[in-house]
């Protein structure tokens, strides 16, 4: 429905859309859109990487992110994988569309607090705060969700082994010993919504 939406206020006839991750990359390869809207929620734990991936693959693509949470994580998350905005889908078609004009007239467009938080997680990582990067952040999230190591590198195309390092690394970082510690420390910040 958005979709048709931003179709009719943006006056253009090619939407494409999909929910899924391998579906979304062959689009965004054999289409090259002039922007990329990710709901997040619609990929799963996917939709970071998601993200990431697109960002890396179309650099000059604008990428805007729609989430159904402001939590202060999210558009921090979206930042650091490239996104050129984020905004929280159910404040309204009107502020989607401000944020679709604003990416796609070459602003970033993320909530006032966000590039705060990031200069503020710089200094917490500088005096010895765990810095993970989004692969570890969207493993710890699917681990927090409960899913196998097999499960994951199914979802993320990477193999079981690579998935038994980046869970080895993430607890290193974090200084925990249990899946049980790295599930609480994901809750504690807001990495799993």
């Amino acid at each position: 429905m958005l979709c048709a939406e931003l179709a009719a206020e943006l006056d253009t006839g090619d939407v494409l859309e999909t929910d899924g991750v391998r579906e979304g990359f062959r689009l965004a390869r054999e289409h090259r859109p002039g922007l990329v809207l990710v709901d997040v929620e619609r990929f799963g734990n996917s939709g970071i990487d998601f993200v990431r991936r697109v960002a890396a693959m179309l650099p000059i693509v604008p990428v805007l992110v729609l989430s159904g949470t402001d939590a202060t994580q999210a558009p921090v998350r979206a930042l650091r994988a490239g996104a050129h905005g984020f905004v929280v889908k159910q404040r309204g078609l009107a502020e989607v569309m401000q944020a679709v004009r604003g990416v796609l007239s070459g602003y970033l467009v993320f909530p006032m607090q966000t590039l705060e938080t990031v200069r503020q997680l710089g200094e917490l990582h500088e005096i010895g705060l765990p810095r993970l990067s989004n692969r570890e952040i969207t493993i710890l999230q699917y681990l927090a969700r409960g899913h196998s190591n097999k499960s994951i590198a199914a979802q993320l195309l990477i193999s079981s082994k690579t998935v038994s390092t980046h869970k080895a690394n993430i607890m290193a970082k974090l200084n925990v010993g249990s899946l049980v510690e790295m599930v609480d420390y994901a809750r504690r910040h807001q990495l799993v919504w």
